[in-house]
């Protein structure tokens, strides 16, 4: 049976998203009473952080509609509502704020924190009440280490705008995502990645102290747009990723020379097609179209190689509902709508059973993917026993909720499609969410924050009724009156 945990897997390793959402309206006057305070301190291995830029910024309503993303670029200047230095010792004061809820932020790219967080950002969210005075807002920061080098092609030429990937290895062997402080922060479409530049050198900075392995090529060329194929390569020259070159990597050290080697390039080919409505066959257009590689397996189809699609590239249609796909190595793959932006313009109304087709040596042309309406969960989420503090919480989380086949036959073969196009909400600050486009069958529900927020469901109800062991959708029925019930992590209590 095809896991949600597979999702949550491709989530946090191709997708973890970040959003600062601003309001594309005119301002109103604030009246309120600006009588709040924060402050904290900035040390830097155990030392004060001088003349060190934090930025304050309330965190209003992010409503799904009349939105815009704010996306800054690595290296760039960050602004927010009240922006000061720190002293010479290393401390920082904010007054004459009214009270709502409030992010801080560092602006030192080199560093991570001394203690790893789940918050790993440079980042501290918290609430102020009128009148309050909060106090030790601190970040206790070190130096990050770096790994820099050169990717080649197999006589030497550097390769300009290629990606790099970044996997930390942990004391077991295990792998997982890494990042460094580069790493766009308001906007985050895969954290594993960096690009080379005009001399074929990559720089990856921030990186908390650990192992790692490095590589390029494979997949990841899909995000750059850079020209021609070249098969996954690790550092140095390794084809296979059990041949990979550990990098170790200290507080504040540098490691250079991690150079990599690519074989030679492959040829790649387009995939051309349209979406089309179900029901009236008439073109949809702006419909976002995730694409995946697979390979067979037991359960009919497995994810081979990272998607792509949604948010970047080319897969979006046109007017006519016409869509390009590039930069395809021959392989089998599965093409489906792919709902990613559902959280900002309140979602779409369409689901897709997905299409397979295959490159072998040619382009494809004639794909042709069919749009259904989909049925639509909304409701409340709650914060039981928790003071307001905790319930202003509810702003910063979305609602993402995955329809789930009880067989791959159920799905008619496409489980992979079903598995990589969920449905998200943001919650409002009244807590009320709408889930749209979901497709039949037993839908999951989970929450998780734009913020790092430790927040989790414990239970979901309609009706006194407890369905936290999933939704059942037969059809495109409204579902309404969910109550999503979540509760602080017991860390998050103790810091409260």
């Amino acid at each position: 049976m095809l896991r949600f945990a597979r999702f949550q897997i491709f989530l946090s390793a191709a997708l973890l998203v970040v959003f600062t959402v601003s309001h594309a309206q005119t301002p109103q006057r604030d009246s309120r009473p600006r009588t709040a305070s924060v402050s904290g301190r900035v040390t830097i291995a155990g030392k004060p952080g001088v003349n060190v830029k934090v930025a304050l910024t309330e965190v209003k309503d992010r409503p799904g509609l009349g939105t815009r993303i704010s996306i800054r670029p690595p290296g760039s200047d960050f602004g927010g509502d009240h922006v000061v230095l720190t002293d010479a010792e290393g401390r920082y004061r904010v007054t004459n704020l009214p009270e709502g809820r409030y992010e801080a932020q560092v602006s030192l790219g080199g560093c991570v924190r001394e203690k790893p967080s789940p918050n790993d950002p440079l980042i501290e969210s918290f609430s102020l009440d009128e009148g309050e005075s909060r106090e030790n807002v601190d970040f206790a920061l070190v130096r990050g280490g770096v790994i820099t080098g050169r990717v080649t092609d197999g006589d030497g030429r550097p390769l300009i705008a290629r990606a790099v990937s970044l996997q930390g290895v942990d004391d077991q062997g295990r792998k997982m995502m890494a990042r460094g402080s580069q790493t766009p922060m308001n906007l985050v479409m895969d954290l594993n990645r960096y690009q080379t530049d005009d001399r074929g050198v990559y720089r990856i900075f921030g990186l908390r102290a650990g192992r790692y392995l490095v590589s390029a090529g494979g997949e990841s060329d899909i995000f750059t747009g850079a020209a021609g194929r070249y098969p996954r390569t690790w550092h140095p020259d390794a084809a296979d990723e059990n041949q990979a070159k550990v990098v170790e990597v200290t507080s504040g050290g540098e490691v250079t020379g991690v150079d990599i080697r690519l074989g030679a390039v492959k040829k790649t080919y387009e995939a051309l097609g349209r979406v089309i409505d179900d029901e009236t066959g008439k073109p949809v257009a702006g419909a976002s179209l995730a694409c995946f590689r697979v390979k067979a397996s037991d359960e009919g189809a497995a994810i081979d190689g990272l998607g792509f699609g949604g948010f970047g590239g080319n897969a979006k249609t046109d007017e006519q509902g016409n869509f390009r796909l590039a930069g395809l190595a021959p392989g089998q793959y599965q093409l489906t709508l792919a709902n990613f932006d559902s959280f900002l313009t309140g979602g779409g109304n369409y689901y897709s059973e997905g299409v397979k087709f295959e490159i072998n040596g040619d382009d494809v042309a004639g794909i042709e993917v069919r749009a259904k309406s989909g049925a639509t969960i909304s409701g409340v989420a709650v914060i039981e026993d928790a003071d307001q503090s905790a319930k202003s919480s509810l702003s910063q989380l979305m609602i993402m909720a995955q329809s789930m086949p009880a067989s791959p036959s159920e799905a008619g073969g496409n489980a992979v499609a079903v598995a990589k196009t969920p449905a998200f909400s943001r919650i409002g600050s009244d807590g009320a969410f709408s889930l749209k486009g979901l497709r039949p069958g037993k839908v999951m529900v989970q929450a998780f924050s734009a913020t790092g927020g430790a927040l989790k469901i414990t239970r979901i109800e309609r009706g006194g009724v407890d369905m936290s062991e999933g939704i059942v959708l037969t059809g495109r029925e409204d579902i309404t009156g969910v109550r999503v019930v979540l509760e602080m992590s017991k860390k998050n209590r103790e810091e409260k």
